[in-house]
């Protein structure tokens, strides 16, 4: 009996394994059938986004035809412009849809050249590449002849050979080969065409720290790369306990900021101070940089001039908004207070509204704008009046609003506008004029609208102004939107 027993028991045992089994492959199989009809979706959204895309395109293109002939007859009138009908079509997009103006302009550039990028145009509107990938091409070939496009355009689009979609790791390998394996007689122009994209770029990242990119001839930027490397590995050889990273990083930045220290030590010792510090807001200004040679301790002597406004109350430690570095971004207040407090630095008071934030002076008239006149309005606007811009203040020209001489040198008839914005009004390409609470109202082609405001020297102290923002509830009355 107790063999019996056991023996049922064990055959027990095998039928509920073969039931589980049964049970593991069923909802295995099932999540896979999900998993399948998700993917499948994914992928019929995917190519139902690029055939929008392609409509979206042919939108570009439609704008550009006619906002063209609307320059082109500014310009008949006016004999020329300061602008051109691309720039203006790009800026009209990016205000209408918040999308930065380098890409509306990669997109517009493609959407305005459809002979010479028909075969991905068509790859598009079927629905077989992204409009992703298509820039990419239009970007990368923008300096070969058409014939040259055409047959790299025919390399990418390719099928794969199991007929799946390239993966954008083999879709890059095919572009840059098929680049790459063309005649090279426009090398030496092309070469010369991305030289002249040289430039030094610079971003903050968030936790106090930012990202410097400099673009370069490759052999410049080999050589900087293996010397910094040469040193880096010295000092390590000689104990500093830094990482080559951070030490790389540290000696770049000194390297770039050393040649500063003696002009600004020549600069202390003469009295002269109008150059050195950052502005502030209701009472504080700061800016000087820590020798990055030393990170540990900050130099006595400054290593270079940063701009920071400090709101009073982050100052005194009664608020924590952060604060910023002019045409840089945003830090932390503690890293404010700290850099406000470090040695050398300087602290200068601009009074503001606490109602609205904006600069108070008082304004001064004379036949040309006077340096406090100029000083005045660089306080009040902050930054470019134009649209969406954010231009600098000492980077932008001083506009009469009204046009001299019918409209007077007076502060209240001038604003900054950076070079664009203020050749696009002087054309009439765009208009602007003064509205309510020192607003300036500016009219596109399309006779969109856009209201700008003079810099707020608080924003961020306070919570912001919801009920300003917010869209007005819908009317009960109204349909509803289905």
């Amino acid at each position: 009996m107790p063999y019996v027993a056991s023996t049922r028991t064990g055959l027990l045992g095998v039928e509920d394994d073969r039931l589980r089994a049964q049970v593991m492959a069923d909802v295995q199989d099932s999540l896979t059938a999900l998993g399948e009809r998700a993917l499948g979706t994914i992928e019929a959204l995917e190519t139902e986004k690029a055939r929008v895309e392609a409509r979206l395109l042919a939108a570009y293109g439609a704008l550009h035809t006619i906002e063209s002939q609307q320059v082109e007859t500014l310009a008949l009138a006016a004999g020329s412009l300061h602008v051109s009908a691309d720039r203006v079509v790009s800026e009209e997009i990016a205000l209408a849809t918040g999308l930065g103006v380098g890409e509306v302009a990669r997109r517009l550039s493609l959407a305005t050249a459809p002979r010479r990028h028909r075969m991905i145009l068509a790859a598009l509107r079927s629905g077989a590449t992204t409009l992703h990938r298509a820039l990419q091409v239009a970007s990368e070939t923008a300096a070969l002849s058409d014939a040259d496009v055409a047959a790299v355009e025919e390399a990418v689009l390719a099928p794969s050979r199991d007929g799946r979609r390239l993966s954008q790791r083999t879709f890059v390998t095919r572009l840059r080969r098929a680049i790459a394996s063309l005649d090279t007689r426009g090398s030496d122009e092309r070469r010369a065409r991305a030289r002249s994209r040289r430039g030094v770029f610079s971003r903050l990242t968030g936790d106090g720290m930012g990202c410097l990119t400099l673009v370069a001839d490759a052999d410049a930027i080999a050589a900087v790369m293996d010397r910094l490397d040469g040193q880096a590995r010295a000092a390590r050889g000689a104990d500093d306990p830094r990482t080559l990273d951070q030490l790389r990083c540290d000696l770049a930045t000194e390297a770039l900021l050393r040649s500063h220290l003696e002009a600004r030590q020549q600069a202390t010792q003469s009295g002269n101070d109008s150059g050195s510090g950052c502005d502030s807001v209701s009472g504080t200004h700061s800016g000087t940089v820590s020798d990055p040679a030393s990170p540990s301790s900050p130099s006595t002597t400054p290593a270079g001039l940063v701009w920071l406004i400090v709101p009073f109350e982050v100052a005194t430690g009664t608020s924590d908004a952060a604060c910023e570095l002019p045409g840089h971004g945003w830090i932390t207040a503690a890293q404010a207070r700290e850099i406000m407090t470090r040695p050398g630095s300087v602290w200068r008071t601009l009074p503001v509204d606490l109602r609205t934030g904006e600069a108070l002076s008082r304004p001064t008239k004379a036949y040309r704008p006077t340096a406090a006149m100029v000083e005045h309005v660089q306080a009040v606007d902050g930054r470019c009046r134009g649209p969406g811009c954010e231009v600098l203040a000492s980077r932008c020209d001083l506009d009469h609003e009204t046009p001299w001489p019918r409209g007077e040198t007076s502060v209240g008839n001038l604003h900054l506008k950076h070079r664009w914005h203020h050749n696009t009004k002087t054309d009439g390409v765009w208009t602007s004029r003064p509205v309510a609470d020192g607003g300036l109202e500016w009219t596109t082609l399309t006779g969109r609208t856009y209201v700008t405001h003079p810099k707020d020297w608080r924003e961020g102290v306070g919570p912001p102004d919801l009920a300003a923002t917010l869209e007005p509830a819908p009317n009960d009355e109204a349909p509803p939107p289905f």
